[in-house]
């Protein structure tokens, strides 16, 4: 089924990613973050990282997202209202890897 450990690891990974995000907003310019921004960065890196480990069910994708919002409220709730990029958005949205991802945040 593709579901494994791994992915526990992989939201540990994102949390720092997002940690990265928010100094990221902090230093830029642009406009103030809504948490829809912000749950958006927090999917993509969801998206990316189960589907580099081999999961596609969309079902358990959404499910992980799910979880790790809820895991990261606190963080999001820091992140509404910094500063991002519309380009920093776009670029986090068309991101394929992990990797990508974060040189979008940086």
């Amino acid at each position: 089924m593709g579901e494994s450990r791994r992915p526990c690891y992989a939201f540990a990974r994102m949390r720092w990613l997002f940690g990265a995000c928010l100094l990221c907003c902090v230093a830029g310019c642009g406009r103030k973050a809504t948490r829809a921004d912000c749950e958006a960065v927090v999917d993509k890196n969801v998206e990316v990282k189960l589907r580099a480990d081999g999961v596609t069910d969309p079902s358990l994708v959404q499910k992980r997202k799910d979880e790790l919002r809820e895991s990261l409220k606190e963080d999001i709730d820091k992140c509404v209202g910094k500063r991002v990029t519309d380009g920093m958005l776009s670029c986090v949205k068309g991101a394929e890897t992990a990797e990508q991802v974060d040189k979008c945040l940086r």
